[in-house]
């Protein structure tokens, strides 16, 4: 609930001036005690995100002014949007290391939508930064103005995902790996019809898992089920209507015995709406996620749990932009870094979910 916050403060949903959400919408939102949303908004506070102000209420502090090159130092700008997650901490934290001692400074750009994305970047391209990080939203349509910083001289590199109808230099996780060995993880463990859940539709990220998945479902002769695996965004529901397309998978022919999930936030969500329905199921539910962002080799939520190595992508990133900065005309390239999926031991550091008829 915290990172959810977060995030909508990074998007820019909340400004400094209007109030910031209340103890009783936070209870009615994400439909948790008053208890945790008292926590949620103290812990806000102790890491000064937000404010309190007497008599007036709570408010988000004042960010500092964006990052100016000084005089004669390169500058590299980081857009992406904004989840707050481990994830995209980790990434960063290798990025600003690395960047730091080939001499640049880092500024960041959180974008609020797929619009705002456009409008940031082509911004961002008149502003005198030397080179992009670029991080695109789902349903990204940011090609046009990355062309067109492309065309100013500004380096570009794209990570996580990368831009299907624009080239560009990409650092990229072998998403279609990570799709087939963690189906093929969970097919080993006799679960022959897994449900897919995703936090994101139409980026390459997840369509390449989807990719992967169906592979290893076709290499075993199981039949593609599309009714369990299409990219519909789990993460964006409603409870009420997650949890009732969690209950008609339950209840159908086939059964449900797994999820996997296409990251580590889609799977917390997952567990929590299994804990919170109304009444009991049938059976029991093993879980796995394809992005593993918890610090631990196997998620203790998960069965199988994919590790990718994310600061590094910080560090790739870093170096190409450089490269780029420095006059390279090599080609643009796709670097693309091994994930590492690793499988628990039956019966150990898993989370069952069982239920009774």
């Amino acid at each position: 609930m915290k990172q959810s916050l977060l995030g909508s403060i990074a998007r820019g949903e909340f400004s400094p001036d209007e109030p910031f959400i209340t103890q009783r919408e936070i209870v009615e939102r994400f439909e948790v005690s008053t208890t945790t949303a008292v926590r949620a908004l103290n812990e806000l506070v102790a890491d000064g995100i937000v404010v309190r102000i007497r008599g007036r209420g709570t408010f988000v502090a004042q960010r500092p002014a964006r990052p100016v090159a000084a005089s004669g130092q390169r500058l590299v700008t980081y857009v992406s949007p904004g989840s707050g997650g481990v994830h995209e901490s980790d990434l960063l934290s290798g990025l600003a290391a690395e960047l730091a001692t080939l001499g640049y400074q880092l500024a960041m750009e959180h974008t609020r939508s797929v619009a705002h994305e456009e409008e940031v970047l082509r911004r961002i391209g008149a502003s005198g930064t030397q080179g992009v990080v670029l991080f695109p939203r789902d349903r990204s349509t940011a090609a046009g103005a990355v062309e067109e910083m492309q065309r100013h001289g500004v380096a570009v590199t794209v990570v996580d995902r990368y831009l299907p109808d624009l080239p560009t230099d990409a650092i990229l996780f072998d998403d279609f790996a990570v799709g087939y060995e963690v189906t093929a993880a969970m097919l080993d463990r006799g679960h022959c019809a897994p449900a897919m859940l995703w936090s994101e539709s139409d980026v390459t990220s997840v369509r390449d898992r989807l990719s992967g998945h169906y592979r290893a479902l076709r290499d075993r002769g199981l039949p593609e089920l599309p009714e369990r695996s299409a990219l519909r965004g789990y993460d964006p529901m409603e409870p009420t209507t997650r949890r009732q397309r969690l209950r008609s998978m339950l209840e159908s022919e086939a059964g449900l015995t797994a999820l996997i999930c296409g990251n580590a936030p889609t799977l917390a969500l997952a567990v929590s709406d299994l804990l919170a329905m109304e009444t009991g199921f049938p059976g029991s539910v093993e879980l796995a996620s394809m992005d593993q962002s918890l610090p631990y080799d196997v998620s203790p939520l998960a069965v199988v749990s994919a590790r990718l190595p994310t600061r590094e992508m910080g560090v790739e990133a870093a170096h190409l932009v450089h490269e780029r900065v420095q006059g390279s005309t090599a080609p643009l390239r796709h670097v693309v870094l091994k994930a590492t999926v690793q499988v628990a031991d039956r019966g150990a550091n898993t989370l069952g979910v069982i239920g009774a008829r």
